[in-house]
Parts: structure tokens; C-alpha cells; sequence
């Protein structure tokens, strides 16, 4: 097929290319144009791959022929490619299980901003699937790569903050080796909806003495949030640990400590 914008999708500049791929809708053919554009979802540079992937969402709300042709890039060899699909997919419909690959790839993508977009879209579907939760809880505890893990842990405080799993999970993410993991599960306890007490007594344990500085920084915010939150079970415990971090903790702990103090409702008399 000749199409003009054929070959503007394959030209060495990526803004030519970008420019075709959100012309491409409007074109009068543009279903005609649906396998280029899926090839384009493997572009190189991200904003032409998110442009073709907003194409194919812009189509396919259009002429539903372009599910198939989404379905067969879902399976493709290249993961960036296959979570654009899935992000195409899902502005189509509402998520569904058949996206699960793409998006449990995407957490361990390079890219950060892809890591995200993964991580929420994972979190769309987890309202909806049942089997997400397990499968973000055994990704936390067990997953492979440190960033799958860390993404893991983020999109896991998003969707079950209520559950008492998802605090055990943030707590043996918090003892972990990877000082990136722990610092993600110290920056997610905030989040729980009713911490138990093994969640306070983790973070004043760190606060007083974690070998990583912005883990004790994030422990002490944490805890003045979570104080905030139940002032009537968390306040007194809190305000104790708090205290002695903003005596004698290094000096970023320290402006942690003070800030979250100040979050906290006055000691009774």
C-alpha cells in the first residue's frame, strides 16, 4: 500500500514521525495504517511510541479491527512494545487479565516514567481482577528484579492499602538487602489505612538506627503521618521516637523528625 504517511512513520526524524502518528486518525485511511502504526509502538524513541499508541486508541474507538492487530502486538518481542499496546488496549476497554505479561514486564522496564505507567494501569486492573493482588504480593516478597519489586511494592499500596497483607509485605520489603526496596516499602507504610503495631515499632526501629540515612528520613515521616492519621492509638509512641531522632539523628533525619512533629496534635496536659 502507498500511503503519504507511511512513509513519515519511517522517517529518520522522530518528530516527522511522531507528527504522522497523531495524524494518523484523522486520515480519511487511517484503518489502513494500523499495522504500521503497531510496528511503530516499538519505536525507539518513547514519545513516538506513545503517539502511535494514542493513534491506535484513537482508531480503534473508531473500527474495532484494530483489536486484533493490538492482541498479535501484546505478544511481540519487544516489552516497551507490548505495553503500549496494553496501554492502547485498556483506553479501548476496561483492562482486562490478557494485559497481566505486558504490564508485569513493564515493571522491571528501564525507562522510569514506562515503570509507572505500568505500575498504575496494573492497579486499574488489580480493581477488577482478583488474581492482581496475589500476584503484586508474591512480586514484592519474591520478585526477581530489584525494580520489579520496588514498582511492585508501590502499586501494591495504591491498591490494598486496607489489607493486613499488604503491611506484611511492606514490612519484609523493609528488611530487605536492596536499600532501594526498603526505602520504597518505608515511603509506602504512610499509606496503610490501619497500620498494626509491628508497622510503628519497625519505624521507630529505623529511625533510631538504620544504616541509610533517607531510610531514617522516610521512617520519621512515615510515622508523623501515620501518628497524624490515629493521634489517639499512634500520637504518645510516636512523639517519643520522633523526639530523640530530632536530638540526635545526622541532620537530614533530624529536619524529618521535626517536620513530622509538627503534624502532630499537642501532648495532652
Amino acid at each position: 500500500m502507498s500511503h503519504p504517511l507511511l512513509a513519515r512513520l519511517r522517517d529518520p526524524d522522530p518528530g516527522v514521525r511522531r507528527a504522522a502518528c497523531r495524524e494518523a486518525p484523522d486520515d480519511a485511511s487511517a484503518v489502513l495504517l494500523v499495522d504500521a502504526l503497531c510496528a511503530a509502538l516499538a519505536d525507539p524513541v518513547k514519545d513516538v511510541a506513545r503517539a502511535a499508541s494514542e493513534a491506535l486508541a484513537r482508531i480503534g474507538g473508531v473500527d474495532r479491527a484494530v483489536l486484533p492487530a493490538l492482541t498479535a502486538a501484546l505478544r511481540g518481542p519487544d516489552p516497551r512494545a507490548r505495553l503500549f499496546a496494553a496501554l492502547a488496549m485498556a483506553r479501548l476497554a476496561p483492562p482486562s487479565r490478557k494485559l497481566l505479561p505486558a504490564l508485569i514486564e513493564g515493571l522491571t522496564l528501564a525507562d522510569g516514567d514506562l515503570r509507572w505507567t505500568a505500575a498504575r494501569l496494573l492497579v486499574e486492573l488489580g480493581r477488577l481482577e482478583p488474581e492482581v493482588l496475589p500476584l503484586l504480593l508474591s512480586l514484592v516478597s519474591a520478585g526477581e528484579q530489584p525494580a520489579g519489586r520496588r514498582m511492585a511494592v508501590f502499586a501494591l499500596r495504591e491498591l490494598a492499602p486496607d489489607l493486613e497483607e499488604t503491611a506484611h509485605a511492606l514490612l519484609a520489603a523493609s528488611r530487605a538487602d536492596d536499600v532501594a526496596l526498603r526505602r520504597a516499602a518505608f515511603g509506602s507504610f504512610a499509606a496503610l489505612w490501619e497500620p498494626p503495631a509491628e508497622v510503628v515499632a519497625r519505624l521507630c526501629e529505623a529511625l533510631a538506627g538504620d544504616a541509610d540515612a533517607e531510610t531514617r528520613a522516610l521512617a520519621a515521616t512515615a510515622l508523623g503521618e501515620l501518628a497524624a492519621a490515629h493521634p489517639e492509638s499512634l500520637a504518645a509512641r510516636a512523639r517519643d521516637a520522633l523526639e530523640l531522632g530530632a536530638r540526635e539523628a545526622p541532620a537530614p533525619v533530624r529536619e524529618a523528625a521535626l517536620r513530622a512533629l509538627r503534624r502532630l496534635p499537642p501532648p495532652s496536659p
